[in-house]
């Protein structure tokens, strides 16, 4: 079996991590203090780090535990969201949100594992070979700086815009793509997005400064 052949740290590493993120999900369910919730983030973030790091060449592991800083900045950033609530606390807490997806996904390309090989293939194929293999701090850094444009696409158009042409983008850009294949992979996007906030979830996107201003301004200014 897979699980069998994993390191042992990586077996416990993720069944901790598992833990984490129903107890993360529970607690925030149920609306605890920040202070509360702060415990399962920071418990997931070690128990997802020693999962990881024996799946990892030596050679990458730098790159590993900056990519594992970088998640630790988004997790803090979402525990200092809650000190705000309502409207104001949305827009942030989803950015960081999407930091640490997009973090974890850094996380597992730089990893030895199939999924790892996927995603270089998908989203890094048409980078730098050194970088790609050797994993260096201008390859992170490149990502964070991705990191930042996707908030400030997120701020202007919303989740619905920015979302997918962000990874028709980077798709294009980083893997190499087609615009084809970066158009697929855009319209994947909106439609999961789509179906699993507004209509599973019944949660509306944030829409972003710009559309907000067109909306009022063309449609209910009419």
């Amino acid at each position: 079996m897979i699980c069998d052949t994993m390191p042992r740290a990586t077996r416990i590493g993720g069944g901790v991590l598992v833990l984490s993120c129903a107890a993360f999900a529970a607690m925030l369910w149920q609306g605890v203090h920040q202070t509360l919730l702060a415990i399962p983030a920071t418990l997931g973030w070690i128990a997802a780090l020693m999962a990881m790091r024996p799946l990892v060449p030596k050679e990458r592991l730098g790159s590993l535990y900056f990519a594992f800083g970088v998640m630790a900045l988004m997790i803090f950033f979402i525990h200092e969201t809650y000190e705000y609530t309502g409207a104001t606390r949305l827009f942030p807490a989803v950015i960081g949100f999407a930091g640490v997806a997009l973090s974890a996904l850094d996380i597992l390309s730089i990893s030895n594992t199939r999924i790892g090989q996927w995603i270089t293939r998908v989203l890094g194929a048409a980078l730098d070979e050194s970088e790609i293999t050797e994993r260096g701090v201008g390859r992170e850094l490149l990502v964070f700086g991705a990191m930042a444009v996707a908030g400030i696409g997120i701020y202007l158009v919303g989740f619905l815009i920015a979302g997918p042409l962000f990874v028709a983008a980077w798709m294009m850009i980083g893997g190499g793509s087609s615009l084809r294949h970066a158009f697929y992979g855009a319209l994947g996007t909106l439609i999961f997005t789509y179906l699993l906030f507004e209509v599973a979830l019944k949660y509306e996107l944030y829409r972003g400064i710009a559309v907000i201003w067109l909306i009022e301004t063309y449609w209910y200014g009419n």
